[in-house]
């Protein structure tokens, strides 16, 4: 240590930090002196190399304080604060106040036992007197060495002055061999001449290049992609002489990212499967044209668990996949996947499900079985290596397309079947109608056009009217309950006030009137179904709510913030009996079928809305229908 400069030390204030320091520098520096003074008022006689105070909030001294008195006192010594575990805000402002370098201390770290060496390596270079930890050349040597990314620096003529190991070894070269050459000897024509290009307009206009990803071919033909940030090179003079710049192969991320997306590609295939068979040779295909996929098989559910559909052509893809079947239904029915080593002695295979694994890498399964919902098992298997985690990552989208085209199919399927189990109750409903249409009715017309040639008297023929009526509104009404039992068609905006009078067209019966108040509302309806509704509602009002005939009924019908309502201003319905109105069946009317009421709600469901009823609003008596289509 002898051969070191003369060190001189000023100890400023009082702390055991400061203690530490000098204890330091008498261990391991014979040619450093320290001198010690308890504050800054007694500098004054001192020509120290450097002066050294301390920040310690805790124990009351403020380093920012300290370090500007040293400073007004002794303006051409350098001054170090150390500071006893300070927040960043202190290091910034320790240096903007003029510190020449800022020592910060965990707590529990101790100079003298802890840094001595370094201490007093960062004082010494601190105040000039040695202790650099290189030479600029011996810096910029051991970044080109060792960093792992592909550096160059060039001249403005694009001739390589530097470059880093990894930037050599890409083009099989040494960093001697690198120097001199130009983008002409490292790549093809056309992409050499984009490169220069470039970098001439980064000279010129002095703009850089950051993180921009560039691909070119290489000499054996394959694709390559590197992420450049390149930039402006000056001189002590601030003239450009060329540029800096760096390069990362990120090759490996865009061959997974273009395989990733023709998985995706690959996968619309599914979507357009008319089979679960055709599903699973999708997928077989799929893995066979994408290189990073595994060996696949497929397994979907059967009576006695999952069964395979499909596998694979490769050597022994079935040998990989026949000896693991048992952890295909492991993973079926557990909803879990199954990550299998095989060892290459005679061991055991080595399962583990994948909350079991930290590392795949580590693990090198040679199966992965990945569940499929309630639809069955994806299995991957490695032909030779262990499976990769990319492979692994690939096999797990091509799952999640696999599960959601299967899905889609149960899902169609079940509509398909609802769809055919519609159509045939339309059939039944159909000829249900044709025979109260034509078997039931024709026969009641006829009847009713001999009433008036029997021979019975008049009070027996009223009788009998009035029974044939009741029978030909019950048909009537039999057949709407047929026509509902259909699907509802489509639905448009109709208008309220057109549809309420059309319907009242087949009602209208003096001594009652309609009133709408709707205005231009509409409903979206279906416009037939929705005139059979209002027509039953109106039916109801006109036979249960006629009064004395000096009192003749209106009707009316609104709309509500929450749909429409139809009110009459008749004796209205005893709350004991709203529970039951629209039972079928249910009738208090001697002239009633039971039916009305009952079509109105199940026409009111059909389209997905509700029905209520009430006392009547706008009068004193009365009911109050109220549909609320907001349900739908």
């Amino acid at each position: 240590m002898t051969d070191r400069p003369p060190l001189d030390v000023l100890l400023v204030g009082a702390s055991e930090t400061l203690d530490q320091v000098e204890r330091a520098l008498d261990g391991v520096d014979d040619a450093a002196t320290v001198q010690s003074v308890p504050a800054p008022d007694g500098i004054a006689d001192h020509d120290p190399d450097i002066a050294v105070v301390c920040h310690d909030a805790d124990a009351g001294i403020e380093g920012t304080s300290q370090l500007s008195m040293v400073r007004l006192r002794l303006p051409d010594v350098p001054v170090v604060v150390i500071a006893n575990d300070p927040g960043t805000d202190f290091v910034s402002e320790a240096f903007d106040t003029g510190a020449a370098d800022v020592m910060s201390l965990p707590p529990e770290v101790r100079i003298d036992e802890d840094m001595p060496v370094a201490a007093d390596r960062r004082l010494r270079y601190a105040a000039g007197k040695g202790g650099e930890f290189a030479s600029d050349s011996e810096l910029l040597d051991s970044l080109m060495e060792y960093l792992p990314h592909q550096v160059f620096i060039k001249d403005d003529r694009g001739r390589i002055a530097e470059a880093s190991s990894i930037a050599a070894e890409e083009y099989g070269l040494t960093r001697e061999q690198m120097i001199g050459l130009t983008d002409q000897e490292l790549f093809s024509p056309e992409y050499a001449r984009d490169l220069w290009a470039e970098e001439s307009e980064i000279m010129e206009t002095e703009d850089p290049v950051i993180n921009r990803t560039e691909h070119y071919t290489d000499e054996a033909g394959s694709d390559r992609w590197i992420n450049v940030t390149k930039a402006p090179r000056y001189d002590s003079d601030d003239t450009v002489v060329g540029i800096i710049g760096t390069a990362v192969d990120v090759s490996d991320q865009k061959r997974q990212e273009q395989m990733v997306n023709a998985l995706h590609a690959a996968s619309r295939d599914l979507m357009s499967a008319q089979s679960r068979e055709e599903i699973a040779e999708i997928v077989v295909d799929i893995a066979d044209d994408i290189p990073d996929l595994p060996v696949v098989q497929v397994l979907l559910v059967a009576d006695d668990g999952v069964e395979p559909v499909c596998t694979g052509e490769t050597a022994n893809s079935s040998a990989v996949f026949d000896a693991q079947r048992s952890w295909c239904q492991h993973a079926f029915e557990t909803g879990d996947s199954q990550f299998i080593h095989l060892p290459s002695n005679d061991a055991a295979p080595v399962v583990r499900t994948e909350t079991e694994i930290e590392d795949v890498s580590e693990f090198e399964p040679h199966v992965v079985t990945i569940p499929l919902g309630d639809h069955g098992v994806l299995g991957f298997g490695a032909t030779g290596d262990s499976l990769d985690e990319f492979g692994i990552d690939l096999a797990d989208v091509l799952a999640a397309n696999v599960e959601t085209a299967l899905s889609r199919m149960t899902h169609e399927e079940a509509l398909r079947a609802r769809e055919q189990e519609l159509a045939r109750q339309n059939e039944r409903l159909e000829e249900f109608a044709g025979i109260v249409s034509h078997d039931i009715r024709n026969p009641l017309s006829i009847a009713k056009g001999y009433l008036p040639q029997t021979e019975v008297d008049d009070e027996s023929k009223d009788e009998i009217r009035h029974s044939l009526d009741r029978m030909e509104r019950l048909t009537d009404e039999l057949l709407t309950l047929a026509k509902k039992g259909q699907v509802v068609g489509e639905t448009t905006p109709v208008s309220l006030d057109a549809v309420a009078r059309s319907a009242w067209q087949e009602v209208s019966t003096p001594g009652v009137s309609l009133e709408v108040v709707s205005g231009d509302a509409q409903i979206e309806a279906d416009r037939d179904r929705l005139v059979e509704l209002l027509a039953n509602l109106f039916t109801n009002s006109v036979e249960h709510g006629s009064g004395p005939t000096d009192s003749p009924v209106v009707i009316t019908v609104g709309t509500t913030p929450t749909g429409f309502f139809v009110e009459d201003d008749g004796p209205g319905i005893p709350e004991t009996e709203r529970a039951k109105v629209f039972e079928q069946g249910y009738t208090n009317s001697d002239t009633g079928t039971g039916f009305g009421l009952y079509i109105v709600r199940t026409l009111a469901e059909a389209h997905g809305w509700s029905v209520s009823v009430d006392d009547a609003a706008l009068s004193d008596t009365g009911a109050r229908f109220e549909i609320d289509t907001t349900d739908r």
